[in-house]
């Protein structure tokens, strides 16, 4: 199946609805360790109906790494897989989806699509993200870096961490970015969450 040019391509957007909904339905009574508990079984309910289980012992990858949310492999082509624990959800998958889709936006030259769900290594649930493989030169430099960032309109806070009006990038350091071969810059690996002086919603 070809998940990247069929329905499922809209995936993460249907995910996002699931695990918004599944709060809603909560309400402001559950504490709120329990929002991430139910928006998993919403969404590994989601996987069986529409069979959306990624068996990564039919693919022709390659193990690369671990860190503290992403398993990574490579298909030794064009791809890279990486199966997202939810680690940086925090107690709300939401944040999540926030993280994605503002990545999406910004940092469109090396966009994530989410193509189905399957376990890790260590039997955690994971969204399951396609990116591209990029070719790169070598790491960016932070000068490079704040550079970039600036002509987004983002304003620095720290080294590694910026804003704008809607949302906070952090963690943008030279390993999460890559000076690629076309000498564009290639933000693989930051995180982003919605500004919380910002009632936009993403």
């Amino acid at each position: 199946m070809d998940r990247a040019h069929s329905s499922v391509n809209s995936l993460l957007e249907q995910a996002a609805c699931i695990v918004r909904r599944s709060k809603e339905t909560a309400g402001t009574l559950e504490p709120t360790e329990s929002y991430k508990r139910g928006q998993i079984e919403e969404l590994i309910s989601f996987a069986d109906s529409n069979g959306l289980w990624i068996d990564f012992n039919n693919l022709s990858v390659i193990y690369l790494d671990k860190g503290g949310e992403n398993e990574v492999f490579y298909d030794g082509a064009a791809t890279v897989y990486k199966l997202n624990n939810f680690e940086y959800a925090g107690d709300n998958l939401e944040n999540f989806f926030i993280r994605i889709t503002a990545h999406n936006k910004f940092f469109s030259n090396v966009p994530y699509q989410m193509i189905g769900f399957a376990y890790n290594s260590l039997h955690e649930f994971c969204a399951v993200l396609i990116q591209p493989h990029i070719k790169a030169e070598r790491e960016a430099t932070e000068d490079e870096i704040t550079d970039y960032m600036q002509a987004l309109g983002f304003e620095m806070d720290y080294l590694d961490e910026y804003h704008n009006d809607q949302y906070e990038v952090f963690d943008a350091v030279p390993n999460n970015v890559l000076y690629g071969i076309d000498g564009d810059l290639y933000f693989i690996d930051t995180q982003i969450r919605r500004n919380r002086k910002s009632s936009k919603p993403y």
